[in-house]
C-alpha cells in the first residue's frame, strides 16, 4: 500500500445477537512523558474525539478548564466537557486534533469525525479485515 495509507485490524465483540464488527483502534497519543497507546472507539456518528479528564490529567494534557460545554449524546444524555487539543499518531506521522475532555471518567474514548474525517479517507474493507485510513 502506498506510504499515504495504513490499516487498522479489525477487532470483535460478542453480543447476544452474535459477533460484530468492534472499531477499537490503538493510537499513539503524545502525553507529557511520552507517546502512549490508548485505544479508541472509531465513531463517524461523534462530531469530536472525546477523552476524559482523568485520563488527561494522568498523562499531562492540557484542556481549558475555565471553559466548559455541555455535550449530547444518544437520547437527552449530556455530559460537561472541556476543549483541548492532543497530538496523535496516524501512518506514523502526528496530527493535531481538537477534542472535549469530559468529565465522566467513564467514558469510552471516541476517535470523532473533526480533524480525522477530514484528513483521511476510511474504508472498513471486510475482504482483509482491516479499517484502512487513506490520507487524502
Amino acid at each position: 500500500m502506498a506510504e499515504s495509507t495504513f490499516t487498522f485490524p479489525y477487532q470483535y465483540i460478542e453480543i447476544e445477537e452474535g459477533k460484530i464488527l468492534n472499531p477499537l483502534l490503538k493510537i499513539p497519543i503524545k502525553a507529557s512523558f511520552g507517546w502512549q497507546d490508548l485505544w479508541f472507539l472509531l465513531d463517524s456518528g461523534a462530531d469530536i474525539t472525546m477523552l476524559t479528564t482523568s485520563l488527561a490529567d494522568q498523562l499531562g494534557l492540557s484542556y481549558d478548564r475555565k471553559k466548559s460545554t455541555i455535550l449530547h449524546g444518544i437520547g437527552e444524555n449530556t455530559i460537561k466537557a472541556y476543549p483541548g487539543r492532543i497530538a496523535l499518531k496516524l501512518g506514523g506521522k502526528e496530527i493535531l486534533v481538537r477534542v472535549y475532555f469530559s468529565s465522566e471518567n467513564e467514558s469510552t474514548l471516541l476517535l470523532g469525525r473533526l480533524d480525522i474525517f477530514s484528513t483521511f479517507d476510511i474504508i472498513f474493507q471486510t475482504s482483509i479485515q482491516h479499517i484502512v485510513f487513506k490520507r487524502i
